[in-house]
């Protein structure tokens, strides 16, 4: 991730958006990021909320149950707005955004620009038009079929600290499966090289390539 805040490259960017007028008054507080392919653009936890437009490039929105399913929420193109509801409440726990090739947006933090935020009634429409869509595609999704093998991965990476799985009982409960279920697939995985068991009852994933994006 990059960020850069020349005063002509916002401005020109800013030309590219559909909502030019609506943020013209905020420009002051805009800068743009580039992001890379695979690159997490949003995530539960992240210490500074933004919100962005997209510039260029697109991402997917999806959505992470206790039980590993993986929700597709939506895919987010030019134009497209994140994080319209960290501007109201704290960041929604589980949804994550990710660069599917290289990635540019405007951005500006939530924290310092709030009370801006909240006095611009454009900025506010345009914030309701776009929870508007996001509500009615969330309402026609599914869950993306996985077996318990993927949901397992699933979970190590999204739900446990570090890539770290504890305590075979109470995953197998999140995870909608026995523990002897749970205990085979591990097996299976740490055949395969995916986990390495550290103690009893313990494993951890041996590719932590996924928790470099939150550095």
């Amino acid at each position: 991730m990059k960020r850069f805040y020349d005063k002509v490259l916002i401005e020109t960017y800013l030309k590219q958006t559909k909502f030019e007028s609506i943020m013209s008054d905020l420009q002051k507080h805009l800068f743009a990021i580039q992001y890379e392919k695979g690159e997490f653009v949003t995530m539960p936890l992240q210490k500074e909320h933004l919100f962005q437009i997209i510039i260029q490039g697109s991402i997917s929105i999806y959505f992470i149950r206790d039980d590993g399913s993986v929700y597709s929420l939506a895919n987010g193109r030019e134009n497209d707005l994140l994080g319209e509801m960290e501007i109201f409440l704290y960041q929604p726990s589980n949804v994550y955004a990710k660069a599917n090739d290289d990635v540019i947006c405007l951005a500006l933090s939530i924290e310092t620009s709030k009370s801006v935020l909240l006095e611009n009634c454009q900025f506010l429409q345009m914030i309701c038009e776009s929870l508007t869509q996001k509500m009615e595609s969330i309402t026609t999704i599914d869950a993306a079929p996985a077996s318990l093998k993927q949901r397992v991965l699933t979970y190590m990476k999204y739900k446990c600290n570090k890539g770290e799985l504890k305590g075979l009982q109470q995953t197998a409960f999140h995870l909608n499966c026995s523990t002897r279920q749970l205990q085979r697939i591990l097996n299976q995985h740490e055949t395969d090289g995916n986990v390495i068991k550290t103690g009893k009852g313990t494993y951890k994933l041996t590719n932590l390539s996924f928790f470099s994006s939150e550095q």
